[in-house]
């Protein structure tokens, strides 16, 4: 009898764990499962090398990249991405304003140039800081349900911000239902749809990283078309606030 109570209250226990499962605990988990939102928030610097190659829809090689992206936080973000080439171009971002420099040359921008900056910036700081970025910005989070990828349980996290409008884009997260790290994500542009999967982690600093991601341009019906770029990310160096 003793027996059947507790496997009644552990029954009840489990099922009440399963139905508590939120968007937000999952976020929790995840961003103690990177090394910790209190651990990020004490972050002064942070650099890394990104090279990034793109693909033809025949799988052929379109494009190869290189690039040193540092990041240093404060009351805003501030940084420098330094792509590579026979002429190294360096673009910065602070205080809310954009340099290009082509070897030592500084280059002249127009509008339209300042804003396509801006969009490097953000962009790139959006897939280093996953998923602390979910946290510390006003992002809506609805958790849809579970799925299974290459044999593991995911949790599914659709997510939207309170400025969207119809043309912005739109995301879905994908957690390891064990691990909780990111697994992949899809985000819907105005015309495509990628889905983006982690294929290995970096674990040599405090935090867990993405060292390696493929991108797939998504056809109308959901289903991958083709593979669109793949990211390789290393040598990550982080400084800590004295304090």
């Amino acid at each position: 009898m003793q027996i059947i109570c507790l496997l009644f209250v552990f029954n009840l226990f489990y099922s009440c764990q399963k139905k508590e499962l939120t968007a937000n605990a999952i976020l929790l988990r995840s961003l103690e499962a990177h090394g910790g939102f209190d651990n990020w928030k004490t972050i002064d610097t942070i650099s890394y090398h990104k090279k990034t190659t793109l693909y033809t829809k025949d799988g052929f090689k379109q494009k190869e990249t290189n690039q040193y992206q540092s990041f240093y936080f404060g009351n805003s973000i501030n940084g420098q991405i330094s792509i590579v080439g026979i002429d190294t171009t360096v673009y910065q971002q602070q205080n809310g304003k954009y340099h290009k420099l082509i070897g030592d040359s500084l280059v002249s921008l127009t509008d339209i140039e300042k804003q396509s900056i801006k969009n490097s910036f953000k962009s790139a700081f959006h897939v280093v800081s996953q998923p602390f970025n979910l946290i510390e910005s006003s992002a809506l989070l609805s958790y849809e349900k579970d799925t299974i990828i290459e044999g593991n349980k995911t949790h599914i996290v659709n997510i939207s911000y309170k400025n969207d409008t119809k043309d912005s884009d739109s995301w879905t997260y994908f957690f390891d239902a064990l691990t909780f790290r990111i697994v992949s994500c899809k985000v819907y542009h105005s015309l495509t749809t990628s889905y983006i999967k982690n294929t290995k982690y970096d674990f040599k600093t405090d935090f867990v990283f993405n060292a390696e991601r493929e991108s797939f341009l998504l056809k109308k019906d959901g289903t991958k078309d083709y593979l669109r770029a793949a990211y390789f990310y290393s040598d990550f160096s982080i400084s800590f606030h004295d304090d």
